[in-house]
């Protein structure tokens, strides 16, 4: 009878281990450091307008301000107390927000991982976004995800919870190379290394992780509507494309890479004089950020006494990012600015629903 007992209780043990869909990896985690715990704790309320935030989390542990520190070398010389500030200042908190299902036949998920943009700037992402949950039981989840990724677990548990039983993993940056797209890679598994800080990663046997825009079609297609909204003799214009530009040097070089492809589009297709990429590097250690403004800032001179009218356009995310901060870098410098970003053009909601399309195929 005893022997019995025993047996039924290991059977069911092997049906949880082998029918659980989320499998959490260790593999690069220190369990004393970085406790695993499932299934996490998800609020169970929303705000008025749908938003789903976490409860406060307890204070983080030396190790991973230490992994911070080490990681973000403009952090290097702040303290804890410091680091926490830098953290309740960024535009957004890390949550999630879900639209409500369309469809009761929709099967399949969207989970759009973003920086956040602030209060305004995420509901009008949130609002540029309706048409993507006609088509998928949809999820915003918002945040730069350095210090948990709990907020990303309990969004792709909702929407399993809603039915969907394929979810794809939409990044929303302009390319695969900055440390925020791979510290969500590491999350969901696809790296070994995480780009901030050791927090909980998991693979999972029904999401599909798509590549982000970069220098897609349709992101050449944007640059240059922004472009020619603000040009009135494309042969007499000079463009600078700028962006936010990763940390590394290596990523910077990969990133120009990309960003040249669209610079030729716009170049050929816009008929214009001149058409160069440049990124800032934005959180990149001062001295590298004064030099990136400094080279865009001859450039722009040179073009001006070269007798061309200077257009600047970006393939930043949001039209409420570091567009204040580029105003005021190339403030007294003639040239025209449109700062809007890539997520309220009408393309970019056909980007994403072709990449989807494409890879359930």
């Amino acid at each position: 009878m005893q022997t019995t007992k025993i047996n039924a209780i290991l059977w069911i043990l092997v049906f949880f281990i082998f029918n659980t869909k989320v499998v959490f990896s260790d593999e690069n985690h220190d369990s004393e450091k970085h406790p695993l715990t499932s299934p996490v704790s998800c609020p169970q309320e929303s705000d008025a307008e749908g938003r789903r935030y976490l409860a406060a989390d307890m204070m983080p542990s030396e190790v991973m301000f230490n992994e911070l520190r080490h990681n973000l070398p403009e952090l290097k010389n702040l303290n804890n107390k410091q680091i926490m500030g830098m953290m309740k200042s960024m535009p957004s908190p890390n949550y999630y927000w879900t639209f409500d299902k369309k469809d009761p036949d929709q099967k399949t998920g969207a989970l759009l991982l973003a920086h956040g943009y602030g209060e305004e700037g995420d509901r009008a992402f949130h609002n540029s976004m309706t048409d993507i949950s006609l088509n998928h039981i949809t999820t915003l989840s918002l945040g730069m995800s350095m210090m948990t990724s709990k907020h990303i677990e309990c969004a792709l548990s909702e929407i399993r919870e809603n039915g969907a039983e394929t979810i794809y993993i939409v990044p929303i940056s302009s390319t695969p190379h900055n440390t925020l797209v791979q510290q969500w890679e590491y999350i969901f598994g696809l790296r070994n290394d995480h780009a901030y800080t050791r927090v909980k990663s998991f693979q999972l046997d029904d999401v599909v992780f798509l590549d982000p825009i970069s220098d897609h079609q349709i992101a050449k297609k944007i640059v240059l509507d922004y472009a020619q909204e603000i040009s009135i003799n494309p042969k007499n214009e000079t463009v600078v494309i700028i962006a936010h530009g990763p940390v590394g040097e290596t990523d910077n070089e990969l990133e120009l890479e990309l960003m040249e492809n669209l610079a030729v589009y716009v170049r050929d297709n816009g008929k214009f004089n001149d058409v160069r990429p440049f990124t800032l590097q934005d959180d990149a250690p001062k001295e590298i950020r004064e030099k990136n403004v400094k080279e865009i800032k001859q450039f722009i001179k040179n073009a001006t006494l070269d007798g061309k009218k200077v257009l600047m356009v970006s393939n930043l995310m949001s039209g409420k990012g570091i567009q204040r901060k580029i105003n005021k870098d190339f403030s007294g410098l003639d040239y025209k600015f449109n700062s809007k970003g890539f997520l309220t053009h009408p393309l970019f909601k056909e980007w994403i629903l072709q990449s989807i399309e494409s890879s359930d195929r």
